[in-house]
């Protein structure tokens, strides 16, 4: 089938990895801020689809998850959100979903992003929801999208 013009179809941004020095995260703990690198939406998209690649020594709890939480920078001049935490678990952006397995697991899922200002700066953050520590040099790949007309 031939898309038709003018048909919402998705537009992709340039992929891009966070990779930083990401350590290993344990279970129910939330990564630290020098994980991964910060991204700017410079491209402003209200979307994007993000992946996570990890792998666990031990196999994670069948049904684990690995949550995605963003920390808003830059919101009041050069002040910034809190940093996630078990008390404070917003911006909640999504759920990775993890197999009982220790190879490596790559899953991407597809978010809203929370802008508040143009090329908006985001520090994010994973909650280890899998029953077993994720083994350090994880990383986040995140993919700017939007809708648009089919030429």
């Amino acid at each position: 089938m031939t898309i038709g013009t003018n048909t919402v179809v998705d537009f992709f941004g340039t992929p891009d990895d966070l990779a930083s020095s990401s350590a290993a995260v344990a279970d129910a703990a939330f990564s630290i801020a020098s994980d991964v690198a910060q991204w700017t939406n410079d491209d402003d998209a209200e979307m994007a689809s993000i992946v996570l690649s990890g792998t666990w020594a031990v196999a994670p709890d069948a049904g684990g998850s690995v949550a995605l939480y963003a920390r808003l920078m830059n919101i009041d001049g050069t002040g910034d959100q809190d940093i996630p935490s078990a008390n404070y678990r917003h911006k909640s952006l999504g759920r990775f979903p993890v197999k009982d397995v220790t190879s490596a697991q790559l899953t991407a899922i597809d978010i809203d992003l929370p802008n508040n200002y143009s090329s908006q700066v985001y520090e994010f953050y994973i909650q280890n929801n899998a029953g077993q520590t994720i083994s350090a040099g994880w990383k986040l790949v995140v993919t700017p999208k939007a809708p648009g007309a089919h030429a």
